[in-house]
């Protein structure tokens, strides 16, 4: 028997996921979304940036500006800092060496929570997929909500930045992945530079 980590888990935003090896027979345990990754999209709503540039503007003046802020304000302006957020409708990141597996030598997907299903379309719809998917009626149902409710938020960017503007991944180049905050870099290719390919566009 062969054990096979696919990722790390990030808690609740991204649930562990692997595939084992059972004399041939190999199992996937679990195809969850990194919805952790969706911080680093601009939100639509423009009310929390002008909260902060209202709480930056009641600095009294004899304080420079040099002078580092602390408390509640310092923790919001480093959440919301848009210079360091992408502008565009969001991509989503697949487990990040899911893509790198070739799944036409997976047999069964096993999903044991809700958010552990969340990724299945992007499994699904891949050329070479035939195998079967067990979760229990619960799990199916609650997985439904999660996905319409991310369907309805997506639909929301989309209506806000049109059909006009350009994907995620159109929209950098190397150099400008250099650029990035480093975690915000690590977001977005990983630590070794592998992740990017992981990204994807909303399921239909």
């Amino acid at each position: 028997m062969k054990f096979t980590s696919l990722s790390q888990t990030g808690g609740y935003n991204l649930p562990p996921c692997h595939i084992v090896n059972l004399c041939g027979f190999h199992i996937l345990f679990d195809c969850p979304l990194d919805l952790s990754a969706l911080t680093i999209f601009s939100p639509i709503s423009t009310s929390l940036y002008e909260k902060l540039d209202e709480q930056t503007s009641s600095v009294p003046s004899s304080i420079s500006l040099d002078t580092p802020l602390v408390g509640p304000t310092q923790e919001t302006k480093k959440l919301l800092d848009r210079t360091n957020l992408i502008p565009a409708e969001p991509y989503y990141k697949t487990v990040e060496r899911l893509h790198l597996w070739n799944v036409s030598l997976i047999d069964v997907v096993l999903i044991s929570s809700p958010m552990g299903m969340l990724g299945l379309p992007f499994l699904t719809c891949t050329e070479g997929f035939s195998a079967k998917i067990y979760a229990t009626e619960a799990t199916a149902r609650l997985s439904q909500f999660m996905m319409e409710d991310l369907v309805a938020m997506h639909m929301e960017f989309k209506q806000f930045y049109g059909p006009e503007e350009t994907s995620f991944l159109q929209l950098f180049k190397w150099e400008e992945l250099e650029a990035l905050p480093p975690a915000l870099k690590d977001i977005v290719v990983g630590k070794d530079g592998t992740e990017l390919g992981s990204w994807m566009p909303l399921y239909s």
